[in-house]
Order: structure tokens, then sequence, then C-alpha cells
């Protein structure tokens, strides 16, 4: 397993993105929205000291875990959003959970130490 501790900065996204494609070798676009998603989320709304990014890959399953020391959030329990009818209908924000989700394979998630652990499962086709 590698880990990579970020600090909660939007420009940090880059390194992660870098990180975990020198693992993948390839880029992944349902990767790279789940990590955007979920990245982006804790550094706008845990008020985090840090982000800490385990990464796990044995072909074809990525396994990332999300560890933050901010508020405690299981965005699990997130009651998915009503989807709009139509582009014009929709509205900006509230969806990133709702597609990460989607997206995974599996998602866990535990509180333990002060600390917010999200898992995310993924089967990477390259």
């Amino acid at each position: 397993m590698k880990s990579i501790t970020l600090k909660p900065e939007i420009n940090e996204l880059h390194t992660l993105n870098e990180f975990i494609l020198s693992e993948l070798h390839q880029e992944n676009i349902e990767v790279n929205l789940i990590v955007e998603e979920l990245f982006v989320n804790i550094v706008n709304y845990s008020k985090t000291e840090f982000i800490r990014v385990n990464l796990e890959y044995e072909k074809p399953t990525l396994t990332l875990e999300f560890i933050d020391n901010g508020i405690e959030f299981n965005p699990i329990l997130k009651k998915d959003p009503e989807l709009p009818e139509n582009i014009e209908e929709a509205q900006v924000g509230g969806l990133g959970i709702f597609f990460a989700k989607q997206m995974s394979d599996e998602l866990e998630y535990h509180y333990e130490n002060g600390e917010n652990h999200l898992i995310i499962i993924k089967n990477v086709e390259l």
C-alpha cells in the first residue's frame, strides 16, 4: 500500500491525481471523477488539517482510502438527490457524492480516533 498526505487545498488535487496515475499508469475518467468529487468535498466542508490517501492496486481492483480529521461525515448515508428531468432544471452542486457512489463498485465508511475513513473500491479496466 502506498500513501500520500496532502494539505486541504484545492491545488493539491493535481498532486493526488499524479500519485494515482503513478500506480495506474493510465488515466481512468471514472477514477478521476470520483477522486475529484470526494477530494473537493473534503476540502470545502470538512474543516480538516490534512487529507491522507492510501492506495492499493491489484489488477483490476483499485482501493483508495481517504482519511481526514475534519467534521464527522458519512457520505454513504447522504440521501440521493432527485435528478432533474432535463439539463435546464439542473442546479449546481449536490450531485458529487451521488456520482461517486454510482461510479464506485463499493464504498465503506467508518469514523475512528477522530478521523473519517472513506474507502472506495473500483474495478479499473485499463
